[in-house]
């Protein structure tokens, strides 16, 4: 889901009920449709280097487009979900799980909600990832807040955007589309930090700005809402 500057109008943005969450999936069904590949094929490098070592288990990778990500972790033995507004970057990801022999299971969902109902019905996840998901400064909180609580126990939540300085150089043209330090640091509540720093070089489309990059876990033994399995 995104795009006016990833190089251009990158949003990967949660609906709210104003904006409209099918109108969303439409548009980013029109942009997926319009180019054979709108994203890198290859692994976000610092998740790669991240989970590398980790025990394969459940992941969910929300906002996952073309799946890029997806794709490498089923490579990697993870069951993995793939979450998306877009059924036709679902599709591309299914297609090319195929043609690799890998399975990796697809929703066309909203973000939240998604979230939301998955933790109620007690699931919760080894991995959560959100890469280049930028939504509006009233919806980031409630999102990165939905995508902590789906972290079991010893699991890691893994979020990469494009940082504020990156505006006018890569990512979304709306500054509070950009990610900062302290909005991430108040969002994780029963996560443990382990690395928020900024990285440069290669993002989603562009090699040029710079990235924030979030690694957390939750301690074995804490969980928020109903028990996971």
């Amino acid at each position: 889901m995104t795009a006016s500057q990833r190089g251009d109008n990158h949003d990967h943005a949660p609906p709210s009920p104003g904006h409209g969450w099918h109108e969303l999936a439409h548009q980013w069904d029109q942009r997926y449709s319009a180019s054979p590949q709108v994203f890198r094929a290859e692994p976000d490098h610092t998740l790669v280097e991240l989970v590398g070592a980790l025990p394969a288990g459940r992941a969910v990778d929300l906002g996952a487009g073309e799946g890029r990500n997806s794709l490498w972790l089923a490579s990697r033995g993870w069951n993995t979900t793939a979450v998306d507004a877009s059924g036709v970057a679902l599709q591309r990801l299914e297609a090319n799980a195929l043609a690799q022999g890998l399975h990796v299971s697809t929703l066309v969902a909203d973000l939240v909600p998604y979230l939301e109902a998955a933790v109620s019905r007690g699931e919760h996840f080894g991995l959560v990832v959100m890469a280049y998901v930028h939504p509006g400064p009233e919806q980031r909180p409630g999102l990165l807040s939905a995508a902590a609580s789906a972290v079991a126990p010893g699991g890691h939540l893994f979020v990469v955007g494009h940082h504020l300085s990156s505006l006018g150089k890569a990512g979304p043209p709306d500054p509070d589309r950009l990610y900062v330090e302290d909005d991430v640091r108040d969002a994780l509540t029963g996560l443990e930090l382990l690395r928020l720093d900024r990285r440069g070089g290669v993002s989603d489309v562009e090699d040029h700005g710079t990235d924030l990059v979030v690694w957390a876990q939750r301690p074995v033994g804490r969980l928020t809402g109903p028990p996971g399995r």
